[in-house]
C-alpha cells in the first residue's frame, strides 16, 4: 500500500534512506518498508502532499551525553483544581525558571512534555573530565535549591506550591534534525530509562542511573575528594523491572565537601557570607542568585543599581563580603557603582560579570582589582562561576 498520513520514526528513517537512492517507497501489510528502485517517487504518491513534509525528522548521528528530566510531583491533582489561565501561569513559571537554570549551566533544552522538562549536555559527549559531570550535578542541585524561589513566585500569583523530581543519566543517544526546529532532538534507550528513573527519585530529590554514576567514578579516579554522596536505591520487589541489573542512586551533597570552602567558614562556627548581586538582566540575575543561594551564601539581588546602592548604604559597612556587578546597566553602570560602594567600604571585594569583550581593559584602571581574577565573562558555567566566587572571597 502507498504510504499516507502519520508513521513512526523507524519507518521514517528507512523511507528517508530509500528516497536518497531514488527508490519508490511502499509499505507491506506488516508495516515494513519496500523500495522499488525502478520507479521514481512522485509527490502525488503521498496523497498530493509536498514530499518534504514527510522528512519532518531525519536521524543524523549517534553520540554520548548526559540527559536530565525534571518532573512535577502530583501535577494532575494540583492543576485539576485550577482555572485554565491559572494552569498556564503555573506551568509557565515552573518550566521557564527551570529552563533558565539549565541553559545557564550549558544545557540544551530538548522539549517540555506536559509537566516535565527534558534537556541534555552536549559538552559531555565523549568526555570524562571531572568538570563536565560536576557541572551536570551542580545544575541539578541548583534546580532543587531554586524551589523556594519558584514557590515564592507561585505564591505571588495565588498559585499552589510545587515539588518536583530530577533524574539524570549518561549514555548513547540518536540525534535527529527536525524540519520545524533549529534544535536537534534526541532519541534512544537512555531517554526512556531516564524518564523511568525520575519516578524513583524522592520529591525534591535527584536520582541518577548507573551510566552517569560509572562515568563520574571514572572521572574521579585521580581525585581523592568528591562533593557528593551516592546512595543506591533499593527497589521494591514488585517494581524492580529493568533495574534489576541497572542500579540507580540518590545524589546529595557530601557534608564534608559542600560548595562552601572551609576557608569561608570562620573558626567560631557557621556564619553565612553575605553577597550583593546587581545585574539588569533578570534571567542572569536569577540564575546567579540561585547558584549562590544553593552554595550557602546569603544573597541579595537587584536589577536597579540605584536601589542596590541605597540598600548598601542602609546596611553596616561590613555587612557584605562580596559584591558582584554587571558593567553595562542603565542609570548607574558597574564602574560607577564600584566607586560608590568602595566609598562606603574600601575593603569590600568586588567581582565584575559581563559579556563585554573589553572588561579586562575597563577594570584594569580601577584600584584594588586584579585584571585576571576580578571579572567573569558571560556565558559562564556554574562550576566556573562558583569557583571564581570562592577564589575572590579567599584572596588576601
Amino acid at each position: 500500500m502507498w504510504v499516507k498520513g502519520i508513521f513512526n520514526t523507524h519507518l521514517l528513517a528507512k523511507m528517508c534512506s530509500h528516497r536518497k537512492r531514488g527508490w519508490k517507497v511502499k509499505t507491506t501489510t506488516d508495516g515494513s518498508v519496500n523500495g522499488d528502485k525502478n520507479d521514481a517517487l512522485q509527490d502525488n504518491d503521498l496523497g498530493n502532499l509536498p514530499t518534504q513534509e514527510y522528512n519532518e525528522i531525519c536521524f543524523i548521528g549517534t553520540q554520548s551525553c548526559c540527559v536530565c528530566f525534571v518532573d512535577i510531583v502530583d501535577s494532575t491533582r494540583i492543576t485539576s483544581k485550577l482555572e485554565p489561565e491559572k494552569i498556564r501561569k503555573y506551568y509557565s513559571i515552573f518550566l521557564n525558571n527551570i529552563a533558565a537554570i539549565a541553559r545557564g549551566a550549558g544545557a540544551k533544552i530538548i522539549k517540555n512534555i506536559g509537566d516535565s522538562l527534558a534537556f541534555y549536555y552536549p559538552v559531555s559527549s565523549g568526555s570524562f573530565g571531572i568538570s563536565v559531570f560536576d557541572n551536570v550535578l551542580e545544575c541539578c542541585i541548583t534546580i532543587i535549591g531554586a524551589r523556594d524561589t519558584i514557590n515564592r513566585k507561585l505564591q505571588e500569583e495565588g498559585l499552589p506550591p510545587v515539588s518536583y523530581r530530577i533524574s539524570a543519566d549518561y549514555g548513547r543517544v540518536e540525534v535527529a534534525k527536525s524540519a520545524t526546529s533549529i534544535e536537534n532532538d534526541i532519541f534512544g534507550t537512555i531517554m526512556n530509562r531516564c524518564s523511568r528513573i525520575n519516578l524513583m527519585a524522592i520529591p525534591n530529590g535527584i536520582a541518577i542511573g548507573n551510566g552517569l554514576y560509572e562515568a563520574i567514578k571514572l572521572s574521579l579516579l585521580h581525585h581523592t575528594n568528591t562533593s557528593y554522596d551516592f546512595e543506591e536505591i533499593i527497589m521494591p520487589q514488585h517494581n524492580i523491572g529493568e533495574f534489576v541489573n541497572y542500579p540507580i542512586y540518590h545524589v546529595h551533597r557530601n557534608d564534608d565537601f559542600g560548595s562552601l570552602s572551609r576557608l569561608d567558614i570562620p573558626e567560631s562556627g557557621w556564619a553565612p557570607i553575605n553577597v550583593l548581586l546587581v545585574d539588569d538582566e533578570e534571567d542572569s540575575l536569577w540564575t546567579f542568585k540561585e547558584c549562590l543561594s544553593s552554595g550557602g551564601y546569603n544573597t541579595d539581588a537587584f536589577t536597579d543599581p540605584l536601589k542596590a546602592l541605597d540598600h548598601v548604604a542602609s546596611q553596616s559597612p561590613s555587612h557584605y563580603k562580596l559584591v558582584i556587578l554587571d558593567i553595562r546597566m542603565p542609570g548607574l553602570n558597574g564602574l560607577q557603582l564600584y566607586y560608590r560602594i568602595k566609598a562606603i567600604n574600601r575593603n569590600i571585594k568586588i567581582l565584575f560579570v559581563s559579556a563585554l569583550e573589553a572588561v579586562p581593559e575597563l577594570t584594569s584602571i580601577l584600584p584594588d582589582t586584579r585584571t585576571k581574577d576580578s571579572f567573569i565573562k558571560k556565558p559562564v558555567t556554574i562550576e566556573s562561576f562558583m569557583g571564581t566566587v570562592r577564589a575572590t572571597l579567599t584572596q588576601r
